[in-house]
C-alpha cells in the first residue's frame, strides 16, 4: 500500500478562490475539514501510518491488535484543534 498527496497549493488555491457564501456552505456541510489544507503533514509519519492501515476494518493493526485513534490523538498528530467533539469528522 502507498499513499499519494494532492497538490496542497492547488487545494489551498481552490479554497481561497471561493467567496464567503461558498466557504460557509462547505463549513455547514463538512465542518472545519478545509482547515486541514493548511496543516503541514509529516511525510515519515504518513508513510508509517500507511504501513499499518487496514482498509477492510478502517483502523490501524499492530500485531493483530486493532487500534483506532481518538479525536484528541488525531488533533495532536495533525496539529489541529477539533473544537466540536460531537461533530463527526
Amino acid at each position: 500500500m502507498d499513499y499519494r498527496r494532492n497538490s496542497e497549493d492547488e487545494l489551498k488555491g481552490i479554497w481561497q478562490s471561493w467567496d464567503e457564501a461558498k466557504k460557509t456552505r462547505s463549513h455547514e456541510k463538512y465542518g472545519d475539514v478545509a482547515q486541514l489544507f493548511f496543516v503541514k503533514p509529516h511525510d515519515a509519519l504518513l508513510k508509517a501510518m500507511v504501513c499499518f492501515w487496514d482498509p477492510t476494518y478502517r483502523c490501524f493493526t499492530l500485531n493483530e491488535v486493532d487500534i483506532v485513534l481518538t479525536i484528541k490523538e488525531y488533533s495532536t498528530l495533525l496539529l489541529y484543534d477539533f473544537r466540536d467533539s460531537l461533530r463527526i469528522y
